[in-house]
C-alpha cells in the first residue's frame, strides 16, 4: 500500500477539515494514503501486475501537488466506499411528474457529493419548478447529510415563453433574504445572437434585460447553444439536456464527470520559448487519465441512478482540468492580460489536451474503447472533428501530430474516454495544494486558504524585483498600493481580477476555448463601476470570440461576495 509524504499545514488540514473533505481523525496524507489506495484498486482491475506502480506514480504526484482531484474523489475515494466519484450529473427525473419522486432522486445525487443540471424548457412555469428545486437544495445543504457544499445549474431557452419571469428571478434575492443554491443560464443560438446584434425581433430587448439582471445579481449566465452542441462528440448517445453547475461541460441525461486537475505552477522551468517540463507534464497528464478512468470504474456500481451507470459506461466521458494558471504566468513574469502570457496558456492547454487524447487511446488499446467511440456513430469517425486543433498556433503540438491522431481514432475507433479535458473552477480543490483557482487569475495577491500568506509565486516575483519595502502592504491588502512606483509591467504582471480589463478576461477565455472539447468556466469580473450596457457588450465581444457561454461578475453585486475582489 503506498503511504503518503504529502506536506500540509495546519491552515490546509484546517481547511480540509471544515469543508469535511477529511474525516475529523483524519490528515492530508491520510487522504492521499486513501484516495491512491481507492484508485489503485480500482486499478488492479485491468492490470494487477501494474497497478502498484501506478500507485506509486499517482501518490508521488498527489504529494509533490502536481496533482489535485475534485473534492468528491478527495471526500469519497477510500472513505465511503458506496458513493460515487463523481462531481456533477444531470439527474434522470421527470420534472412533470411525482414531485416527491423528483426530491428523493435529487437528495441522493446531492448525498453522493455530486452537484446537479437541468433543462427546464418542457415545463409551462419553470421559475416554479426552480424555486421548488432550489428548496431541495437549501434543504440539503442545511440537512448535515451533504459532506460538501453541491452547486447545481438550470437552463432555460431564450425562445421560452416564461423566459423574462426567469431572467430576473434571482434580482433582489439578496434583499428578500432568499437563499439560493443553483446558477442559472440561457440557452442563446447564433441566430439569435445575430439578431440581437442586428437590432431585430425580441432578441435584442431579451438580452439588454439578462445584461440587467446580471448586472444586479451575477445570474444568468449565457450558453451559446449551437456552439455546445457541435462539441457533443456523441450525439447518437443522446443530446445534451443541461451543464456541470459551473457550464464547463455539456451532459446528457443521466450523465456524471469525474474532474482531476494539473496544477500548472509546478511545472514551470524559467527557461526556453515554452518554459515548462513538458515532459514532467506529459507524465503527469497520462497518470491522470488513467486515475479518471479508474474512478469512472470504482463509481460504476454506486451511482444512485441504473441510467447514470448506463450512460458512464457508454461514454466513460473524464475530465481533465487544470489548476494554477495564474502562479505559472506570475512565475514566468508575464501579465495575465498580455498577447505573451495567452500564447503561454494556449502552449500548455493545447499539449494538455494533445496528451490526454493520446494517453486515452493507449488506455483503450488494453482496456477496450468507450462502446460510444467504438461504434463508430461518433463524431471521432469524421477526422475533422478532432482537427479542429490542428489549426492551433502552437509549437508544442505540431497539426501533423493532431493529424495522425485524428486519423488513427477515427479509423479505428481506439478512444477510451468521450471527452478528455474540461476546465472546472477548482475552487476548493486548488486551496488544498497552495495553487490559484482554475484559469482564474488571482482575486488578492495574499490566499486566505493559507492563513493570509501571499501567494508563493507573488511573493518570488516581489523579492525578484527587489520589492521587498512593499511586502507589509501588500500582506495587508492584498495588492500593490496606487502609488506604488513599480514598473507598468510589473504592475501588470500583479495586477488582480479587477484590476484586469474585461477585455482582457475574455482573450484568456477565447484562449483556452480554442483548446479544449467543450466549454469554459471563466467569470469576467467587472467593477462597480460598469453598466448594465457594458455587461451587454461583453455578452457579444464573447459571442464574437468564438466562446462557449460567458457569466459576469459586478463587483459588490451580492453582499456576501466569494471573494473579496
Amino acid at each position: 500500500m503506498y503511504a503518503s509524504t504529502f506536506q500540509t499545514s495546519p491552515a490546509t488540514d484546517a481547511y480540509l477539515r471544515s469543508g469535511r473533505i477529511i474525516a475529523p481523525r483524519e490528515t492530508g496524507q491520510d487522504m492521499v494514503t486513501r484516495i491512491v489506495t481507492a484508485l489503485a484498486d480500482a486499478d488492479a482491475q485491468f492490470d494487477p501486475i501494474g497497478a502498484e506502480w501506478f500507485a506509486k506514480r499517482l501518490g508521488r504526484a498527489m504529494d509533490t501537488a502536481r496533482i489535485v482531484f475534485s473534492t468528491p474523489i478527495m471526500t469519497n475515494a477510500g472513505r465511503y466506499p458506496d458513493r460515487p466519484l463523481a462531481a456533477c450529473a444531470v439527474p434522470p427525473v421527470d420534472l412533470r411528474g411525482d414531485l416527491a419522486a423528483v426530491k428523493t432522486v435529487v437528495d441522493e445525487y446531492h448525498q453522493a457529493g455530486m452537484g446537479t443540471g437541468f433543462n427546464l424548457n418542457d415545463l409551462t412555469n419553470p421559475v416554479e419548478m426552480l424555486r421548488y428545486l432550489n428548496d431541495i437544495a437549501v434543504e440539503g445543504a442545511h440537512s448535515g447529510g451533504e459532506d460538501r457544499p453541491v452547486g447545481n445549474m438550470a437552463i432555460l431557452s431564450l425562445s421560452h415563453p416564461a423566459v423574462e419571469e426567469f431572467i430576473g428571478c434571482k434580482v433582489g434575492a439578496d434583499a428578500r433574504g432568499e437563499e439560493w443554491k443553483f446558477n442559472i443560464s440561457l440557452l442563446v443560438t447564433d441566430e439569435q445572437m445575430r439578431a440581437a446584434i442586428a437590432r431585430r425581433g425580441r432578441e435584442r430587448k431579451l438580452l439588454a434585460m439578462v445584461a440587467e439582471a446580471a448586472y444586479a445579481c451575477a445570474d444568468p449566465g449565457l450558453l451559446f447553444a449551437d456552439r455546445m452542441n457541435e462539441a457533443n462528440p456523441t450525439p447518437a448517445v443522446g443530446d445534451y439536456v443541461s451543464t456541470a453547475p459551473c457550464a464547463e461541460v455539456g451532459l446528457v441525461a443521466g450523465e456524471t464527470c469525474q474532474f482531476g486537475y494539473v496544477n500548472l505552477g509546478r511545472f514551470h522551468t524559467g527557461t526556453g520559448d515554452v518554459p515548462v517540463d513538458l515532459d514532467a507534464l506529459a507524465d503527469t497528464v497520462h497518470t491522470l487519465v488513467r486515475a479518471l478512468d479508474d474512478a469512472i470504474e470504482a463509481s460504476l456500481d454506486h451511482y444512485p441512478n441504473p441510467l447514470s451507470t448506463r450512460v458512464m459506461g457508454v461514454k466513460r466521458k473524464i475530465g481533465v482540468g487544470i489548476c494554477g494558471l495564474a502562479d505559472l504566468l506570475l512565475s514566468a513574469g508575464l501579465p495575465y492580460d498580455s498577447a505573451d502570457g495567452r500564447q503561454l496558456v494556449m502552449e500548455v492547454l493545447a499539449f494538455v489536451n494533445y496528451t490526454s487524447k493520446l494517453a486515452s487511446m493507449r488506455l483503450a488499446r488494453t482496456r477496450g474503447a468507450a462502446p460510444a467511440i467504438h461504434s463508430g456513430l461518433s463524431r471521432y469517425a469524421d477526422p475533422d472533428f478532432l482537427k479542429r486543433f490542428a489549426t492551433l498556433d502552437v509549437r508544442t503540438v505540431t497539426s501533423r501530430e493532431w493529424d495522425m491522431l485524428a486519423q488513427e481514432i477515427a479509423s479505428t475507433g481506439m478512444l477510451r474516454n468521450s471527452s478528455t479535458i474540461a476546465v472546472p473552477p477548482t475552487g476548493r480543490s486548488a486551496p488544498v495544494v497552495g495553487a490559484s483557482t482554475g484559469i482564474e487569475p488571482l482575486f488578492r495577491l495574499t490566499d486566505p486558504h493559507l492563513a493570509g500568506q501571499l501567494h508563493p509565486a507573488v511573493l518570488a516575483t516581489l523579492e525578484a524585483a527587489n520589492c521587498n519595502d512593499l511586502l507589509d502592504y501588500v500582506m495587508t491588502h492584498g495588492r500593490l498600493p496606487d502609488d506604488a512606483g513599480v514598473t507598468p509591467y510589473l504592475a501588470a504582471v500583479l495586477a488582480t481580477a479587477t484590476q484586469i480589463a474585461p477585455s482582457g478576461h475574455l482573450a484568456m477565455a477565447a484562449a483556452v476555448q480554442a483548446c479544449v472539447d467543450e466549454a469554459v468556466s471563466k467569470t469576467v469580473n467587472l467593477p462597480a463601476t460598469t453598466t448594465p450596457a457594458q455587461v451587454y457588450d461583453t455578452y457579444v465581444a464573447a459571442w464574437e470570440a468564438g466562446c462557449k457561454g460567458v457569466t459576469v461578475y459586478v463587483d459588490g453585486s451580492h453582499r456576501v461576495q466569494p471573494k473579496a475582489l
